[in-house]
């Protein structure tokens, strides 16, 4: 039996991915960050937030659950 992969989780995968490296990270840093404890929803902030361009502020909603994640992985 052959596993299979939804179209749409792997649009959705690149999608990410592009908008990753738009704002600088390495598809290697954002792996980094996942396999550190981020998560998903907090490394979509994290791109908006730098899209955005925004000087102040935290890119995370929750952001003592994910403080020190960029950090360790050599990012902040």
């Amino acid at each position: 039996m052959a596993n299979t992969v939804s179209p749409s989780l792997v649009a959705a995968i690149e999608k990410l991915a592009l908008a990753g490296e738009q704002v600088g990270f390495t598809i290697e840093q954002m792996i980094d960050l996942l396999d550190a404890g981020l998560t998903v929803e907090a490394l979509l902030d994290l791109i908006a937030w730098r899209l955005e361009g925004s000087p102040s502020g935290s890119p995370f909603i929750n952001p003592d659950a994910n403080r020190s994640v960029p950090r360790r992985c050599g990012i902040a």
